[in-house]
Protein backbone atom coordinates (compact mmCIF):
# COMPACT_ATOMS: atom_id res chain seq x y z
CA UNK A 1 0.00 0.00 0.00
CA UNK A 2 2.92 2.34 0.55
CA UNK A 3 4.75 4.08 -2.28
CA UNK A 4 1.74 3.79 -4.59
CA UNK A 5 2.23 0.03 -4.99
CA UNK A 6 -0.64 -2.39 -5.45
CA UNK A 7 -2.31 -3.80 -2.37
CA UNK A 8 -2.96 -7.08 -4.14
CA UNK A 9 0.33 -8.52 -2.88
CA UNK A 10 -1.63 -9.60 0.19
CA UNK A 11 -4.75 -11.56 -0.80
CA UNK A 12 -6.49 -10.94 2.52
CA UNK A 13 -6.19 -7.18 2.13
CA UNK A 14 -7.08 -7.24 -1.55
CA UNK A 15 -10.23 -9.24 -0.88
CA UNK A 16 -11.41 -6.78 1.75
CA UNK A 17 -10.71 -3.77 -0.47
CA UNK A 18 -12.50 -5.26 -3.48
CA UNK A 19 -15.53 -6.06 -1.35
CA UNK A 20 -15.80 -2.47 -0.22
CA UNK A 21 -15.51 -0.60 -3.49
CA UNK A 22 -19.24 -0.96 -3.96
CA UNK A 23 -19.77 1.11 -0.82
CA UNK A 24 -18.45 4.27 -2.45
CA UNK A 25 -21.93 5.78 -2.43
CA UNK A 26 -21.72 6.32 1.30
CA UNK A 27 -18.75 8.64 0.96
CA UNK A 28 -20.68 10.72 -1.56
CA UNK A 29 -23.60 10.90 0.83
CA UNK A 30 -21.49 11.96 3.80
CA UNK A 31 -21.18 15.72 3.86
CA UNK A 32 -17.72 17.03 4.58
CA UNK A 33 -18.00 18.76 7.93
CA UNK A 34 -17.41 22.50 7.84
CA UNK A 35 -14.33 23.68 9.64
CA UNK A 36 -16.51 25.63 12.03
CA UNK A 37 -17.25 22.33 13.74
CA UNK A 38 -13.55 22.09 14.54
CA UNK A 39 -13.26 25.03 16.88
CA UNK A 40 -9.65 26.17 16.68
CA UNK A 41 -9.92 29.00 19.17
CA UNK A 42 -6.71 29.23 21.12
CA UNK A 43 -4.94 26.73 18.87
CA UNK A 44 -2.44 27.63 16.20
CA UNK A 45 -0.59 25.39 13.79
CA UNK A 46 2.45 25.98 11.57
CA UNK A 47 1.57 26.51 7.93
CA UNK A 48 4.93 25.88 6.27
CA UNK A 49 7.43 23.04 6.44
CA UNK A 50 10.77 23.68 8.05
CA UNK A 51 14.17 22.55 6.83
CA UNK A 52 15.65 19.55 8.61
CA UNK A 53 17.05 20.69 11.95
CA UNK A 54 20.53 19.37 12.82
CA UNK A 55 19.34 18.30 16.28
CA UNK A 56 16.57 16.04 14.93
CA UNK A 57 17.54 12.43 15.57
CA UNK A 58 16.17 9.11 14.36
CA UNK A 59 16.75 6.61 17.17
CA UNK A 60 16.34 2.86 17.03
CA UNK A 61 14.96 0.56 16.07
CA UNK A 62 14.20 -0.64 19.57
CA UNK A 63 12.50 -3.95 20.30
CA UNK A 64 12.46 -7.13 18.26
CA UNK A 65 10.94 -8.34 15.03
CA UNK A 66 7.67 -6.78 13.97
CA UNK A 67 7.46 -5.03 17.34
CA UNK A 68 10.41 -2.76 16.54
CA UNK A 69 9.97 0.98 16.82
CA UNK A 70 11.87 4.09 15.82
CA UNK A 71 11.79 7.37 17.71
CA UNK A 72 12.25 10.74 16.05
CA UNK A 73 13.20 13.41 18.58
CA UNK A 74 14.89 16.77 18.96
CA UNK A 75 16.76 17.42 22.18
CA UNK A 76 16.84 21.19 21.49
CA UNK A 77 13.07 21.68 21.23
CA UNK A 78 10.77 21.43 24.28
CA UNK A 79 8.46 18.44 24.05
CA UNK A 80 4.81 19.48 23.78
CA UNK A 81 3.17 16.37 22.33
CA UNK A 82 3.77 12.90 20.91
CA UNK A 83 2.61 11.61 17.51
CA UNK A 84 2.19 7.88 16.91
CA UNK A 85 2.79 7.56 13.16
CA UNK A 86 1.51 4.47 11.33
CA UNK A 87 3.03 3.81 7.91
CA UNK A 88 1.27 1.91 5.12
CA UNK A 89 1.71 -1.75 4.23
CA UNK A 90 5.20 -2.44 2.89
CA UNK A 91 5.97 -4.62 -0.09
CA UNK A 92 9.71 -4.84 0.58
CA UNK A 93 11.56 -5.43 3.86
CA UNK A 94 13.54 -2.59 5.40
CA UNK A 95 17.26 -2.53 4.80
CA UNK A 96 19.97 -1.07 7.05
CA UNK A 97 20.60 1.67 4.51
CA UNK A 98 16.95 2.47 3.91
CA UNK A 99 14.71 1.75 6.90
CA UNK A 100 11.03 2.48 6.42
CA UNK A 101 11.08 5.48 8.73
CA UNK A 102 13.12 7.49 6.21
CA UNK A 103 10.36 7.40 3.62
CA UNK A 104 8.40 9.96 5.64
CA UNK A 105 11.39 11.86 7.00
CA UNK A 106 10.51 15.36 5.70
CA UNK A 107 7.11 15.11 7.39
CA UNK A 108 8.61 13.63 10.56
CA UNK A 109 11.19 16.41 10.68
CA UNK A 110 8.39 18.95 10.36
CA UNK A 111 6.55 17.38 13.30
CA UNK A 112 9.61 17.19 15.51
CA UNK A 113 10.68 20.76 14.77
CA UNK A 114 7.29 21.85 16.10
CA UNK A 115 7.81 20.20 19.47
CA UNK A 116 6.58 16.65 18.84
CA UNK A 117 8.32 13.37 19.46
CA UNK A 118 7.32 10.71 16.96
CA UNK A 119 6.78 7.02 17.73
CA UNK A 120 7.12 5.11 14.44
CA UNK A 121 6.21 1.39 14.79
CA UNK A 122 7.40 -1.22 12.30
CA UNK A 123 4.49 -3.69 12.92
CA UNK A 124 5.50 -5.98 10.02
CA UNK A 125 8.64 -7.68 8.73
CA UNK A 126 7.74 -8.77 5.20
CA UNK A 127 5.01 -8.27 2.62
CA UNK A 128 3.82 -11.81 3.29
CA UNK A 129 3.06 -11.17 6.95
CA UNK A 130 -0.64 -11.82 7.56
CA UNK A 131 -2.72 -8.66 7.84
CA UNK A 132 -4.33 -9.90 11.03
CA UNK A 133 -4.49 -9.28 14.77
CA UNK A 134 -0.77 -9.98 15.06
CA UNK A 135 -0.12 -6.62 13.37
CA UNK A 136 -2.23 -4.93 16.05
CA UNK A 137 -0.25 -6.64 18.80
CA UNK A 138 3.03 -5.63 17.16
CA UNK A 139 1.76 -2.05 16.94
CA UNK A 140 0.82 -2.20 20.62
CA UNK A 141 4.24 -3.50 21.65
CA UNK A 142 6.02 -0.84 19.58
CA UNK A 143 3.97 1.99 21.10
CA UNK A 144 4.61 0.66 24.60
CA UNK A 145 8.35 0.49 23.95
CA UNK A 146 8.39 3.96 22.42
CA UNK A 147 6.41 5.44 25.31
CA UNK A 148 8.80 3.92 27.82
CA UNK A 149 11.88 4.99 25.86
CA UNK A 150 10.59 8.56 25.83
CA UNK A 151 10.33 8.47 29.61
CA UNK A 152 6.51 8.22 29.78
CA UNK A 153 5.98 11.93 28.99
CA UNK A 154 2.87 13.61 30.37
CA UNK A 155 1.95 15.41 27.16
CA UNK A 156 -0.91 14.99 24.65
CA UNK A 157 -0.74 12.08 22.23
CA UNK A 158 -2.11 12.18 18.68
CA UNK A 159 -2.40 9.21 16.31
CA UNK A 160 -1.74 9.43 12.58
CA UNK A 161 -1.99 6.56 10.15
CA UNK A 162 -1.77 6.06 6.42
CA UNK A 163 -3.40 3.13 4.60
CA UNK A 164 -3.00 0.00 6.77
CA UNK A 165 -1.36 2.22 9.38
CA UNK A 166 -4.56 4.28 9.51
CA UNK A 167 -6.50 1.18 10.52
CA UNK A 168 -3.88 0.48 13.17
CA UNK A 169 -4.21 4.05 14.45
CA UNK A 170 -7.89 3.39 15.20
CA UNK A 171 -7.07 0.14 17.01
CA UNK A 172 -4.52 2.00 19.11
CA UNK A 173 -6.96 4.79 19.95
CA UNK A 174 -9.77 2.37 20.83
CA UNK A 175 -7.61 0.10 22.99
CA UNK A 176 -5.12 2.54 24.53
CA UNK A 177 -6.55 2.33 28.04
CA UNK A 178 -6.48 -1.45 28.00
CA UNK A 179 -2.94 -1.37 26.62
CA UNK A 180 -1.72 0.92 29.40
CA UNK A 181 -0.55 3.70 27.07
CA UNK A 182 -1.84 7.27 26.67
CA UNK A 183 -5.16 7.66 24.89
CA UNK A 184 -4.65 9.88 21.85
CA UNK A 185 -6.67 13.07 21.82
CA UNK A 186 -7.06 12.90 18.06
CA UNK A 187 -6.78 10.46 15.16
CA UNK A 188 -6.05 11.33 11.54
CA UNK A 189 -6.72 8.33 9.29
CA UNK A 190 -5.47 9.09 5.78
CA UNK A 191 -6.66 6.73 3.01
CA UNK A 192 -7.40 3.95 5.52
CA UNK A 193 -7.54 0.24 4.92
CA UNK A 194 -10.40 -1.63 6.58
CA UNK A 195 -10.96 -3.31 9.89
CA UNK A 196 -8.64 -6.09 10.98
CA UNK A 197 -10.20 -9.51 11.53
CA UNK A 198 -9.82 -10.94 15.02
CA UNK A 199 -8.71 -7.73 16.72
CA UNK A 200 -10.98 -6.06 19.29
CA UNK A 201 -12.22 -2.58 18.42
CA UNK A 202 -14.24 -1.04 21.26
CA UNK A 203 -15.85 2.41 20.86
CA UNK A 204 -13.58 5.43 20.98
CA UNK A 205 -13.45 7.69 24.00
CA UNK A 206 -16.09 10.32 23.10
CA UNK A 207 -13.67 13.23 23.46
CA UNK A 208 -11.31 12.03 20.69
CA UNK A 209 -11.31 14.10 17.50
CA UNK A 210 -11.32 12.05 14.31
CA UNK A 211 -10.43 12.98 10.74
CA UNK A 212 -10.85 10.38 7.99
CA UNK A 213 -9.44 11.28 4.58
CA UNK A 214 -10.03 9.58 1.22
CA UNK A 215 -8.60 10.53 -2.16
CA UNK A 216 -10.81 10.97 -5.20
CA UNK A 217 -8.15 9.28 -7.36
CA UNK A 218 -7.20 6.54 -4.88
CA UNK A 219 -7.99 3.29 -6.67
CA UNK A 220 -6.14 1.15 -4.11
CA UNK A 221 -7.72 1.97 -0.75
CA UNK A 222 -10.73 3.63 -2.33
CA UNK A 223 -13.44 4.49 0.18
CA UNK A 224 -14.13 0.99 1.51
CA UNK A 225 -12.05 1.11 4.66
CA UNK A 226 -13.02 4.70 5.37
CA UNK A 227 -16.71 3.84 5.07
CA UNK A 228 -16.29 0.89 7.41
CA UNK A 229 -14.68 3.02 10.10
CA UNK A 230 -17.22 5.80 9.54
CA UNK A 231 -20.03 3.32 10.25
CA UNK A 232 -18.18 2.24 13.39
CA UNK A 233 -18.07 5.90 14.45
CA UNK A 234 -21.84 6.32 14.07
CA UNK A 235 -22.38 7.10 17.76
CA UNK A 236 -19.28 9.31 18.07
CA UNK A 237 -20.09 13.01 18.68
CA UNK A 238 -20.77 14.62 15.27
CA UNK A 239 -18.81 17.76 16.12
CA UNK A 240 -15.67 15.69 16.74
CA UNK A 241 -15.58 13.61 13.57
CA UNK A 242 -15.00 14.58 9.97
CA UNK A 243 -15.00 12.67 6.68
CA UNK A 244 -12.96 14.53 4.07
CA UNK A 245 -12.57 13.79 0.38
CA UNK A 246 -9.25 15.09 -0.95
CA UNK A 247 -10.04 16.42 -4.43
CA UNK A 248 -7.40 16.21 -7.14
CA UNK A 249 -6.10 19.50 -8.51
CA UNK A 250 -3.44 20.42 -11.07
CA UNK A 251 -1.05 20.63 -8.12
CA UNK A 252 -1.99 17.31 -6.46
CA UNK A 253 -3.32 14.01 -7.75
CA UNK A 254 -5.15 12.51 -4.80
CA UNK A 255 -4.14 8.92 -5.50
CA UNK A 256 -2.85 6.44 -2.96
CA UNK A 257 0.72 7.71 -3.23
CA UNK A 258 -0.20 11.35 -2.57
CA UNK A 259 0.64 11.32 1.18
CA UNK A 260 4.21 10.37 0.23
CA UNK A 261 4.72 13.63 -1.66
CA UNK A 262 5.93 16.88 -0.16
CA UNK A 263 4.67 19.58 -2.50
CA UNK A 264 2.93 22.63 -1.00
CA UNK A 265 -0.41 21.12 -2.07
CA UNK A 266 0.39 17.82 -0.35
CA UNK A 267 1.46 19.60 2.81
CA UNK A 268 -1.81 21.54 2.86
CA UNK A 269 -3.83 18.38 2.29
CA UNK A 270 -2.12 16.08 4.79
CA UNK A 271 0.38 17.89 7.01
CA UNK A 272 -1.72 20.91 7.91
CA UNK A 273 -4.77 18.96 9.19
CA UNK A 274 -2.48 16.93 11.45
CA UNK A 275 -0.82 20.12 12.68
CA UNK A 276 -4.26 21.48 13.55
CA UNK A 277 -5.23 18.34 15.44
CA UNK A 278 -1.98 18.55 17.39
CA UNK A 279 -2.61 22.22 18.20
CA UNK A 280 -6.12 21.39 19.42
CA UNK A 281 -4.77 18.56 21.57
CA UNK A 282 -2.25 20.90 23.14
CA UNK A 283 -4.86 23.60 23.71
CA UNK A 284 -7.04 21.05 25.45
CA UNK A 285 -4.26 20.34 27.92
CA UNK A 286 -3.35 24.00 28.52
Amino acid sequence: MDDGESITHNPAIAKRFDARRGAAALAAAVAVFASVLWNTAGATAPTTARARAPAVRVEGPFGHGASEVWLIVDSNVPLHSVVVFGHGWKTTPPSPGHPWVYEFLPWLDHLVADGNAVIFPAYQLTATDPADAARVQAFRAAITTGYQRLGRPNVPFVAFGYSFGAALAFYYAANARAWGVPVPQAVQATFPAGMIAGAPLPPLVPSIRVLIQVGDADTQAGTGGANEFWHWLASHPPALKRFEVIRSTPQLTADHAAPHTYSPAARRAFWLPLDRLIALARAGRA
